[in-house]
């Protein structure tokens, strides 16, 4: 229901008091004094009225500051990795701020090149997830998103199928889904189910995009494939003695990028790293030093041209 409001000024009327106030803070610079004046508000009601904007994602905030130590970093992973960019934010002092860190620049990348026409395919996981909070709502032309991990039957953000479909809401277009469980019990019914006209036409599709955004995870318990259960843990041991240092979209490879011979990959709902090789730019986001073996791996199995992570893990990887 809307909420209509009259302020000292009869003129001055709006359906929504949250857009107006947070009009009046964020672009004409007012005070939060001056705006419960001229709303005849109190100022109570401003401060939880920008709140509020901030939760509904109505004010999403971007930082385009960057150092000359950023930059040297991003310059080196070019060189090492034969990148077309890297894209390094700061380390934050809280460790669990760090998904949400390089979400942001994944955010500020789709909206910078994410444009009318285009195709793109998207993973799971936590960063992707935290890079939707800071992703401008635009309704584009033509675009569409397409899912490159098998889905759960829940909604919450582990689901791997969700940033997909809310990617798609940001930009005002169409989604399409692997609507099939992430993780089945039978190899043949993995290849039965991609050979479904429907599913085969996702496929289609997200081999085709113009860009992929995916991130990694590591073979460990703290990694989410893994703390979440959307694979047992008891798997790690054997993954890791058959050499597994990372999974990506679900799959587990080797340090080579390769996958490794369990049975765990042949059960996985998902388009396959050496698939999505071929789409023509990979972003690559990750980060955390406990991943640098798995980011390296990573690098190597999809070819990724974009690298987007933060100083620490940066460094880290220029060490090795």
């Amino acid at each position: 229901m809307d909420t209509k409001f009259q302020s000292k000024n009869a003129a001055f009327i709006s359906s929504d008091l949250n857009v107006k106030v947070a009009w009046l803070y964020h672009v004409e610079g007012m005070t939060q004094e001056a705006i419960a004046s001229l709303l005849d508000v109190g100022r109570s009601t401003v401060v939880r009225s920008l709140a509020a904007s901030s939760a509904d994602h109505l004010v999403i905030t971007t930082v385009n500051a960057k150092s000359a130590y950023q930059v040297e970093l991003e310059r080196k992973l070019e060189e090492r990795w034969g990148l077309e960019s890297a894209i390094v934010v700061p380390a934050p002092h809280d460790p669990k701020h760090l998904e949400r860190s390089i979400g942001h620049a994944v955010a500020t990348y789709v909206n910078q090149h994410v444009n009318d026409g285009m195709t793109v395919a998207v993973g799971g996981g936590a960063t992707l997830h935290s890079s939707l909070d800071f992703m401008h709502r635009r309704m584009l032309q033509d675009t569409v998103v397409v899912s490159l991990v098998g889905s759960l039957p829940f909604s919450k953000w582990i689901n791997p199928s969700i940033v997909a479909s809310k990617m798609a809401e940001r930009l005002g277009v169409e989604s399409y889904q692997i609507s099939a469980p992430v993780v089945l019990d039978d190899a043949d019914l993995r290849d039965r189910l991609w050979a479904q006209p429907m599913l085969a036409e996702v496929r289609r599709r997200a081999r085709k995009a113009d860009l992929a955004i995916l991130t990694v995870g590591e073979v460990a318990p703290t990694a989410t494939i893994f703390k979440h259960g959307i694979v047992p843990t008891k798997l790690i041991e054997p993954l890791q003695k058959l050499g597994a240092v990372a999974n990506i979209l679900c799959c587990f490879v080797n340090a080579e990028g390769h996958l490794v011979d369990h049975p765990i990959n042949r059960c996985i709902m998902s388009l396959l790293p050496e698939e999505v090789a071929s789409v023509g730019r990979i972003i690559l986001a990750a980060g955390g030093t406990q991943k640098v073996a798995g980011i390296r791996a990573a690098l190597r199995a999809v070819k990724a041209r974009i690298l987007i992570t933060d100083s620490e893990t940066a460094e880290k990887l220029l060490e090795m």
